[in-house]
Protein backbone atom coordinates (compact mmCIF):
# COMPACT_ATOMS: atom_id res chain seq x y z
CA UNK A 1 0.00 0.00 0.00
CA UNK A 2 2.38 2.28 1.12
CA UNK A 3 4.31 1.69 -2.28
CA UNK A 4 1.78 2.33 -4.55
CA UNK A 5 0.95 5.62 -2.57
CA UNK A 6 4.66 6.51 -3.61
CA UNK A 7 4.36 5.65 -6.88
CA UNK A 8 1.23 7.62 -7.48
CA UNK A 9 3.01 10.74 -5.61
CA UNK A 10 5.82 10.63 -8.31
CA UNK A 11 3.67 10.21 -11.00
CA UNK A 12 1.72 13.44 -9.75
CA UNK A 13 4.86 15.19 -9.45
CA UNK A 14 6.06 14.32 -13.16
CA UNK A 15 2.65 15.31 -14.33
CA UNK A 16 2.92 18.46 -12.53
CA UNK A 17 6.58 19.49 -13.52
CA UNK A 18 5.21 18.69 -17.15
CA UNK A 19 2.16 20.91 -16.96
CA UNK A 20 4.36 23.61 -15.70
CA UNK A 21 6.47 23.73 -18.99
CA UNK A 22 5.51 26.25 -21.68
CA UNK A 23 4.35 25.14 -25.29
CA UNK A 24 6.67 26.28 -28.03
CA UNK A 25 5.26 25.56 -31.74
CA UNK A 26 7.48 26.79 -34.84
CA UNK A 27 6.45 27.11 -38.11
CA UNK A 28 7.20 28.47 -41.92
CA UNK A 29 4.77 29.66 -44.52
CA UNK A 30 6.25 27.47 -47.04
CA UNK A 31 8.06 23.30 -46.79
CA UNK A 32 10.47 24.87 -50.22
CA UNK A 33 12.50 28.38 -50.73
CA UNK A 34 15.02 29.03 -53.33
CA UNK A 35 18.90 29.59 -51.88
CA UNK A 36 19.33 33.44 -50.39
CA UNK A 37 15.44 33.65 -49.86
CA UNK A 38 14.03 35.08 -46.53
CA UNK A 39 12.90 32.21 -44.12
CA UNK A 40 10.05 33.68 -42.11
CA UNK A 41 9.98 31.36 -39.18
CA UNK A 42 6.92 31.86 -36.59
CA UNK A 43 6.94 31.16 -32.98
CA UNK A 44 4.22 30.76 -30.79
CA UNK A 45 4.57 30.09 -27.20
CA UNK A 46 1.54 29.35 -24.40
CA UNK A 47 2.72 29.87 -21.30
CA UNK A 48 1.42 28.56 -17.87
CA UNK A 49 0.76 30.79 -15.10
CA UNK A 50 4.04 29.82 -13.31
CA UNK A 51 5.93 31.20 -16.08
CA UNK A 52 6.43 35.19 -16.97
CA UNK A 53 7.69 35.07 -20.28
CA UNK A 54 9.97 33.45 -22.63
CA UNK A 55 13.56 35.08 -24.07
CA UNK A 56 15.37 33.62 -27.10
CA UNK A 57 18.58 31.83 -26.28
CA UNK A 58 19.75 32.18 -29.55
CA UNK A 59 22.46 34.98 -31.09
CA UNK A 60 23.67 35.24 -34.66
CA UNK A 61 22.88 31.89 -36.01
CA UNK A 62 20.70 28.77 -35.73
CA UNK A 63 22.37 25.68 -37.07
CA UNK A 64 23.12 25.89 -40.68
CA UNK A 65 20.65 29.31 -40.95
CA UNK A 66 21.76 32.68 -40.60
CA UNK A 67 19.73 35.04 -38.67
CA UNK A 68 19.06 38.51 -40.32
CA UNK A 69 16.21 39.72 -37.72
CA UNK A 70 13.92 38.79 -34.76
CA UNK A 71 10.83 40.27 -34.63
CA UNK A 72 9.26 40.25 -30.67
CA UNK A 73 5.61 41.19 -30.51
CA UNK A 74 4.03 42.02 -27.07
CA UNK A 75 3.04 39.57 -25.04
CA UNK A 76 -0.44 38.64 -23.65
CA UNK A 77 -1.65 37.00 -20.84
CA UNK A 78 -0.26 33.40 -21.38
CA UNK A 79 0.90 33.60 -24.78
CA UNK A 80 3.79 35.03 -27.15
CA UNK A 81 5.08 34.98 -30.71
CA UNK A 82 7.92 35.65 -32.46
CA UNK A 83 9.51 35.94 -36.05
CA UNK A 84 12.81 34.85 -37.34
CA UNK A 85 13.96 35.88 -40.24
CA UNK A 86 16.40 33.44 -41.39
CA UNK A 87 18.73 32.82 -44.61
CA UNK A 88 20.55 30.15 -46.29
CA UNK A 89 22.89 29.81 -48.93
CA UNK A 90 23.34 25.92 -49.18
CA UNK A 91 21.41 23.59 -50.75
CA UNK A 92 19.27 20.35 -50.71
CA UNK A 93 17.22 18.85 -47.83
CA UNK A 94 17.40 20.55 -44.32
CA UNK A 95 16.30 20.97 -40.88
CA UNK A 96 15.35 23.95 -38.74
CA UNK A 97 17.15 23.35 -35.44
CA UNK A 98 14.79 23.55 -32.20
CA UNK A 99 14.66 27.58 -31.05
CA UNK A 100 16.35 27.69 -27.21
CA UNK A 101 14.31 29.74 -24.61
CA UNK A 102 15.43 30.22 -21.71
CA UNK A 103 12.32 30.44 -18.45
CA UNK A 104 12.20 30.83 -14.73
CA UNK A 105 8.97 29.18 -12.91
CA UNK A 106 7.63 31.20 -9.98
CA UNK A 107 8.57 31.28 -6.99
CA UNK A 108 11.94 29.24 -8.05
CA UNK A 109 15.02 30.55 -9.41
CA UNK A 110 16.69 27.53 -11.69
CA UNK A 111 17.30 28.75 -14.92
CA UNK A 112 15.14 26.42 -17.38
CA UNK A 113 15.36 25.89 -20.71
CA UNK A 114 12.59 24.68 -23.35
CA UNK A 115 12.57 24.39 -27.35
CA UNK A 116 10.49 24.56 -30.70
CA UNK A 117 9.81 21.86 -32.85
CA UNK A 118 12.05 21.19 -35.69
CA UNK A 119 11.04 22.28 -39.47
CA UNK A 120 12.21 20.42 -42.49
CA UNK A 121 12.87 22.16 -45.36
CA UNK A 122 13.95 22.24 -48.75
CA UNK A 123 16.68 24.88 -50.34
CA UNK A 124 16.25 24.37 -54.28
CA UNK A 125 18.90 26.34 -56.36
CA UNK A 126 18.09 29.82 -58.95
CA UNK A 127 17.97 28.58 -62.31
CA UNK A 128 20.58 30.56 -64.24
CA UNK A 129 20.16 32.02 -67.57
CA UNK A 130 23.34 33.35 -69.23
CA UNK A 131 21.81 35.68 -71.60
CA UNK A 132 19.71 37.14 -69.30
CA UNK A 133 20.68 40.23 -66.21
CA UNK A 134 22.07 39.07 -62.99
CA UNK A 135 19.05 40.53 -60.30
CA UNK A 136 19.59 40.12 -56.20
CA UNK A 137 17.64 37.37 -54.61
CA UNK A 138 16.00 39.94 -52.09
CA UNK A 139 16.11 43.52 -52.28
CA UNK A 140 18.80 45.29 -49.92
CA UNK A 141 16.74 45.85 -46.46
CA UNK A 142 15.59 49.53 -45.85
CA UNK A 143 17.10 50.69 -42.45
CA UNK A 144 14.92 53.52 -40.85
CA UNK A 145 16.58 56.63 -40.35
CA UNK A 146 16.81 58.02 -37.27
CA UNK A 147 17.66 61.62 -35.50
CA UNK A 148 21.42 60.94 -35.39
CA UNK A 149 21.68 59.94 -39.22
CA UNK A 150 20.16 63.74 -39.94
CA UNK A 151 22.57 65.36 -37.35
CA UNK A 152 25.54 65.98 -39.03
CA UNK A 153 23.60 67.07 -42.27
CA UNK A 154 21.65 69.42 -39.51
CA UNK A 155 25.17 70.80 -38.28
CA UNK A 156 26.87 70.87 -41.99
CA UNK A 157 23.48 73.29 -43.07
CA UNK A 158 23.24 75.39 -40.05
CA UNK A 159 27.28 76.35 -40.36
CA UNK A 160 26.78 76.95 -43.77
CA UNK A 161 23.75 79.33 -43.14
CA UNK A 162 25.50 81.32 -40.65
CA UNK A 163 28.81 81.33 -43.09
CA UNK A 164 26.01 82.97 -45.76
CA UNK A 165 24.74 85.20 -43.16
CA UNK A 166 27.97 86.99 -41.96
CA UNK A 167 28.99 86.99 -45.48
CA UNK A 168 25.93 88.95 -46.34
CA UNK A 169 26.76 91.45 -43.43
CA UNK A 170 30.42 91.79 -43.92
CA UNK A 171 29.40 92.59 -47.57
CA UNK A 172 26.42 95.52 -46.72
CA UNK A 173 28.75 96.40 -44.29
CA UNK A 174 31.66 97.39 -46.26
CA UNK A 175 29.24 98.82 -48.85
CA UNK A 176 27.46 101.42 -46.54
CA UNK A 177 31.35 102.08 -45.62
CA UNK A 178 32.75 102.37 -48.79
CA UNK A 179 29.88 104.90 -50.06
CA UNK A 180 30.10 106.46 -46.63
CA UNK A 181 33.60 107.25 -46.84
CA UNK A 182 34.21 110.64 -48.75
CA UNK A 183 37.83 111.54 -48.49
CA UNK A 184 38.74 114.97 -47.44
CA UNK A 185 40.26 117.32 -49.61
CA UNK A 186 41.35 120.84 -49.41
CA UNK A 187 38.63 123.56 -50.20
CA UNK A 188 41.35 125.02 -51.98
CA UNK A 189 44.49 123.50 -53.29
CA UNK A 190 47.55 122.33 -50.91
CA UNK A 191 49.62 125.28 -52.20
CA UNK A 192 47.68 128.41 -51.93
CA UNK A 193 46.44 126.53 -48.55
CA UNK A 194 50.40 126.69 -47.68
CA UNK A 195 51.05 129.91 -48.55
CA UNK A 196 48.10 131.18 -46.73
CA UNK A 197 49.18 129.95 -43.39
CA UNK A 198 52.35 130.87 -44.00
CA UNK A 199 51.41 134.56 -44.13
CA UNK A 200 48.90 133.82 -40.99
CA UNK A 201 52.17 132.74 -39.21
CA UNK A 202 54.22 135.38 -40.67
CA UNK A 203 51.93 137.92 -38.86
CA UNK A 204 51.33 135.81 -35.31
CA UNK A 205 55.50 137.88 -34.75
CA UNK A 206 55.75 134.84 -32.68
CA UNK A 207 59.48 134.68 -32.68
CA UNK A 208 59.42 138.32 -31.66
CA UNK A 209 57.32 137.75 -28.57
CA UNK A 210 59.98 135.09 -27.48
CA UNK A 211 57.68 131.85 -28.14
CA UNK A 212 60.87 130.65 -30.91
CA UNK A 213 60.01 126.72 -30.30
CA UNK A 214 55.97 127.32 -31.26
CA UNK A 215 57.12 129.65 -34.42
CA UNK A 216 59.66 126.74 -35.72
CA UNK A 217 56.98 123.95 -34.49
CA UNK A 218 54.45 125.87 -36.80
CA UNK A 219 56.43 126.69 -39.67
CA UNK A 220 57.72 123.24 -40.27
CA UNK A 221 53.85 121.63 -39.64
CA UNK A 222 52.97 123.73 -42.50
CA UNK A 223 55.38 122.55 -44.83
CA UNK A 224 54.78 119.19 -43.70
CA UNK A 225 51.38 119.19 -44.30
CA UNK A 226 52.07 120.29 -47.57
CA UNK A 227 54.61 117.72 -48.68
CA UNK A 228 51.31 115.12 -47.64
CA UNK A 229 48.28 116.68 -49.46
CA UNK A 230 50.48 117.69 -52.63
CA UNK A 231 52.36 114.87 -52.83
CA UNK A 232 50.80 111.73 -50.54
CA UNK A 233 54.14 111.42 -48.08
CA UNK A 234 53.99 110.83 -45.04
CA UNK A 235 55.52 113.86 -43.62
CA UNK A 236 53.09 114.67 -40.69
CA UNK A 237 54.18 111.53 -38.57
CA UNK A 238 57.66 111.14 -40.04
CA UNK A 239 60.96 112.29 -38.76
CA UNK A 240 62.93 115.08 -40.80
CA UNK A 241 65.32 112.08 -41.87
CA UNK A 242 62.26 110.07 -43.30
CA UNK A 243 61.01 113.10 -44.83
CA UNK A 244 64.28 113.89 -46.73
CA UNK A 245 64.63 110.47 -47.46
CA UNK A 246 61.12 110.48 -48.95
CA UNK A 247 62.23 113.84 -51.06
CA UNK A 248 65.35 111.65 -52.53
CA UNK A 249 62.45 109.79 -54.68
CA UNK A 250 60.26 112.74 -55.74
CA UNK A 251 61.78 114.52 -58.79
CA UNK A 252 60.32 117.66 -58.19
CA UNK A 253 62.57 118.29 -54.65
CA UNK A 254 65.77 117.12 -56.48
CA UNK A 255 66.55 120.85 -56.65
CA UNK A 256 65.66 121.88 -53.09
CA UNK A 257 67.09 119.35 -51.52
CA UNK A 258 69.53 121.25 -49.45
CA UNK A 259 67.07 124.15 -48.72
CA UNK A 260 65.12 121.06 -47.01
CA UNK A 261 67.92 120.10 -45.24
CA UNK A 262 68.94 123.00 -43.69
CA UNK A 263 65.16 124.12 -42.84
CA UNK A 264 64.39 121.00 -41.13
CA UNK A 265 68.20 120.93 -38.91
CA UNK A 266 67.43 124.51 -37.97
CA UNK A 267 63.60 123.34 -36.63
CA UNK A 268 65.11 120.57 -34.78
CA UNK A 269 67.65 122.15 -33.35
CA UNK A 270 65.34 124.80 -31.79
CA UNK A 271 62.32 122.44 -30.76
CA UNK A 272 64.68 119.58 -29.09
CA UNK A 273 67.96 121.28 -28.27
CA UNK A 274 67.01 124.14 -27.03
CA UNK A 275 68.87 126.30 -29.46
CA UNK A 276 67.94 129.73 -30.01
CA UNK A 277 69.42 131.15 -33.20
CA UNK A 278 69.81 134.94 -34.51
CA UNK A 279 67.45 137.24 -35.82
CA UNK A 280 68.39 136.54 -39.56
CA UNK A 281 67.55 132.51 -39.11
CA UNK A 282 64.26 133.09 -38.21
CA UNK A 283 63.83 135.37 -40.95
CA UNK A 284 65.43 132.74 -42.95
CA UNK A 285 63.34 129.45 -42.06
CA UNK A 286 60.36 131.55 -43.31
CA UNK A 287 61.88 132.28 -46.23
CA UNK A 288 62.84 128.84 -46.91
CA UNK A 289 59.13 127.54 -46.19
CA UNK A 290 57.67 130.20 -48.75
CA UNK A 291 60.83 129.20 -51.47
CA UNK A 292 59.93 125.39 -50.77
CA UNK A 293 56.52 126.05 -51.32
CA UNK A 294 56.39 128.04 -54.65
CA UNK A 295 59.13 125.92 -56.28
CA UNK A 296 56.92 122.64 -55.71
CA UNK A 297 53.43 124.16 -56.85
CA UNK A 298 52.59 121.96 -59.56
CA UNK A 299 52.86 124.33 -62.71
CA UNK A 300 49.06 123.95 -64.43
CA UNK A 301 49.38 122.26 -68.05
CA UNK A 302 48.77 124.82 -70.80
CA UNK A 303 45.24 124.28 -72.34
CA UNK A 304 45.26 123.31 -76.08
CA UNK A 305 44.31 127.11 -77.59
CA UNK A 306 47.35 128.72 -75.30
CA UNK A 307 50.16 125.92 -76.66
CA UNK A 308 49.32 127.10 -80.13
CA UNK A 309 49.71 130.50 -79.43
CA UNK A 310 52.88 129.74 -77.75
CA UNK A 311 54.29 127.84 -80.73
CA UNK A 312 52.59 130.89 -83.55
CA UNK A 313 55.13 133.16 -81.07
Amino acid sequence: MKRLATTILLIFCVALAHAQEPTIAARTDSAQYKVGEWILLRVAAELPSSVDSLVPAVKDSLGSFEILNVETFQAKSGHQEWVFKLTMFDTGSVFIPPVAFSYRNRPDTLQRIAYSNPISLSIVGIPFDPKGDIKDIKPPLDAPWRFEDFLPYLIALLVLALALVAYYYYRNWKKRREVGFVPVRPAIPPGQAALMALRVLEDKHLWQQGKAKQYYSEVTEIVRRFLEDQYGLLALESTSDEILAQLLKLPEAQALLRDFRSFFTTADLVKFAKYLPPPEEHDSELRWAYEIVRAMIPKPTPQPEEQEAENVR
